[in-house]
């Protein structure tokens, strides 16, 4: 399970530099796979990710806050495929359509900590 800490995080980070240095095209990249993929696979990947990390954070320093991060991730993926009140689609819509530069770059920063943080825990 290490080896899927390990891939997350340095997913996680891939993720948040190209949200600070490249942020239109990362826009772009997000609006072709949001408006591309149907949305209950979408939820699929949140909530295996979840699993995954429910599984994975005894391999880890802080168990508990990777199994919440997990929790978290099952919870998107609840919310993606349920989708109540249609609140999946305006979200979506927010963050394609309205979301600011600066949004995209903090939501970057979060992840280059979050990936730091995890990946130092692991034992």
């Amino acid at each position: 399970m290490k080896e899927f800490l390990y891939a997350i995080t340095l997913l996680w980070i891939i993720v948040g530099a190209c949200f600070i240095l490249y942020t239109p095209e990362t826009r772009r990249i997000s609006e072709k796979i949001l408006k591309a993929l149907d949305r209950r696979f979408l939820a699929l990947v949140p909530a295996v990710v979840g699993i995954l990390l429910i599984v994975a954070a005894t391999q880890t320093r802080n168990v508990w806050f990777v199994r919440f991060l997990g929790v978290i991730a099952l919870a998107k993926g609840g919310f993606v495929f349920f989708n109540p009140k249609e609140l999946y689609d305006e979200l979506s819509r927010w963050y394609l359509e309205s979301a600011s530069d600066q949004t995209y770059r903090f939501f970057g920063i979060v992840s280059l900590i979050l990936a730091t943080a995890v990946m130092s825990w692991i034992l």
